[in-house]
Formats: structure tokens, sequence, C-alpha cells
């Protein structure tokens, strides 16, 4: 029969000892690396930034809108002249209503209705065109401030930016959104400003 092992106070501490002795050594090599790991996403330096409120503001989207302000009033002018002209169709085709056999009049209001119906395509069609103009335009002012935030944060070792509306309260000087707009503006004044429209015929 196997003897049972009675621990004394003096093998109970060296054993204790031991195991103290060892423990460290696994546990130190997960301390040391922990810091390191942990570093590279330490945040020391963070700004805020009003991105729309810049887009909004900046001098290149005012003079997009002026540019689609003058294309939707080109259009509306052709479509106003175009709409005149359907109208005196509309009564001309009406005064022959007596005056036709019921089929040709028929075929004369079918080809009628169907050229109301691509006007009003047309115009859809324009009304859109502008939508997407501006957009794209938007788009590429966008990309040129998110650059102008990339520069600022790695002349200034920003390690985060967060968008204004992702906050409610913080310290004014954090808020960079004055400098990007005034490094947008300063960027794009020499900047050619160009939307392009598709035109289609309306039949």
């Amino acid at each position: 029969m196997m003897k049972k092992t009675r621990f004394t106070p003096i093998k109970l501490l060296v054993c204790m000892m031991v195991f103290i002795g060892f423990a460290p050594d696994s546990f130190a090599q997960t301390d040391a690396t922990t810091p390191a790991a942990e570093k590279s996403m330490e945040v020391k330096r963070i700004a805020l930034v009003d991105l729309d409120g810049v887009l909004r503001a900046a001098d290149a989207n005012n003079r997009v809108r002026e540019l689609l302000d003058g294309q939707r009033a080109k259009f509306q002018e052709e479509f106003r002249a175009i709409e005149v002209d359907l109208q005196q169709s509309e009564r001309d085709l009406l005064a022959k209503r007596d005056l036709m056999a019921k089929d040709e009049y028929d075929k004369l209001v079918t080809a009628f209705q169907a050229r109301v119906s691509s006007v009003q395509k047309e115009i859809q069609y324009k009304r859109q065109s502008i939508d997407n103009a501006y957009q794209k335009a938007l788009s590429d002012i966008r990309k040129l401030a998110i650059d102008v935030i990339t520069k600022i944060a790695s002349e200034r070792k920003i390690d985060l930016i967060l968008n204004r509306d992702s906050s409610v309260i913080f310290l004014p000087h954090l808020n960079i959104s004055d400098e990007v707009l005034t490094r947008l503006n300063e960027r794009t004044k020499n900047a050619r400003i160009e939307v392009e429209i598709k035109k289609t015929v309306a039949q």
C-alpha cells in the first residue's frame, strides 16, 4: 500500500517557492509583449471636422451650383418653347376632328400623344442628369477635402479625426473645420470646373 506523503510547513513553503519562481517567467513574456501591441493602437491627438459643413461652404461647391442653375434655366427655356408648340399642335388637332375620318384622326392623336410622352421623358431625364452631375461634382470635392484633412493630420501628427456629428461636447481648439475649408478653397480657386450633362433630343 502506498504511503501518503504529508507536507510539513517547510516542504510546503519550498513547493510554493518553486512554483512562484517559475510562474513569473511565463507571465513576464506576456506582459512584455502587451505594451508593444497596445502602443500601436494608442491615440494621443484627436481632432474634429464638420465635413458636410465644409462642403456646403466650399467655393467650388458654390461654383458648381451656379453652373447647374444656368443649365437648369436653359433647359426650362427650351421646354417652354416646346410646350407652346405642343399647345398649338393640340389646338390644330382638335380643329381637324370633325373634318377627318375617325381612323385618320385617331392616328394623328396617337402620334401627338407619343410626342407628349417623349417630351415628358426628356424633362425627367434632364432633371435627373442635373442631379447626377451635382452629386458627381460634390463627390469630387469631397475627395479633395479628404486629401486636405489627411495632409493636416500628417503635419500635426493627429492620430484620429472624427466627424463633428460624432461628438456632442468638445474643446473648440479640436475643431479644424475652418482650416480645412481655407485650404480646400485655396486648392480649388484656380481649378477648372466643368459639369457634363448628356442631352437627348425629344421627338
